[in-house]
């Protein structure tokens, strides 16, 4: 099975972050390193987690007006060791195509609705088919909208938050699939990948964690 798990390293402890990062590396796509981590962390961290060899997700949710975004975007491209970088396709086109604009090799996703909100596939398309027409990499959408996304392009790359094994705590999460659902529904995908965090490292050790989650998919 191929590597299509990036783990969300959900902290606000830059050690123990690195930990669970180390943890994981034989098993995971990438990590996902959200603001709170960022804020600590900053350029050196980043370097330190891409020394693991995965890629870097870095998910600022930037959303601004066109000009501001299209700064940072730049300002995230010149780190180099970013991959992934997320942009609210709430933002509308022209915030869109400015960030893409500024983008380089940097790849930006656009995230649809958080999957701690309710919402309908016909909502999450009409984003998706936003970033679409914005040129963007790839977009966040839960699993349960994955059918009706990939519908709409053979080569977005979809990401989707909401993973948990059969047994988990939805947490604050409302739509969300299993891993082995997923996999089933995105088989033979090379551009559809899962981000899991809690269900890996907030019980037990992260790395038999998060090979259990792939067995369960085998």
């Amino acid at each position: 099975m191929k590597k299509n798990i990036f783990v969300a390293l959900d902290f606000s402890n830059f050690d123990k972050a690195l930990d669970v990062a180390k943890s994981v590396k034989n098993h995971a796509a990438g990590l996902k390193i959200t603001n709170e981590l960022f804020a600590i962390c900053g350029k050196e961290g980043l370097e330190k987690f891409a020394d693991f060899g995965l890629e870097i997700f870095l998910d600022l949710k930037t959303l601004d007006v066109p000009n501001t975004v299209k700064k940072t975007v730049l300002s995230i491209a010149s780190l180099k060791t970013v991959k992934y970088l997320t942009v609210h396709t709430s933002g509308g086109y022209d915030m869109l195509k400015a960030a893409q604009e500024a983008s380089g090799s940097l790849e930006l996703l656009g995230v649809t609705v958080l999957t701690s909100q309710s919402a309908s596939k016909d909502q999450v398309k009409v984003l998706a088919e936003l970033a679409i027409k914005s040129d963007l990499s790839g977009v966040i959408a839960s699993a349960q909208e994955y059918k009706s996304v990939r519908s709409l392009s053979k080569n977005l790359k979809i990401f989707c938050p909401g993973i948990r094994g059969v047994e988990d705590n939805k947490h604050d999460q409302k739509r969300v699939m299993s891993y082995s659902e997923f996999c089933n529904v995105s088989k033979k995908d090379n551009n559809a990948f899962a981000v899991i965090g809690r269900p890996i490292y907030e019980d037990g050790d992260a790395g038999q964690n998060i090979k259990k989650i792939i067995e369960s998919a085998e």
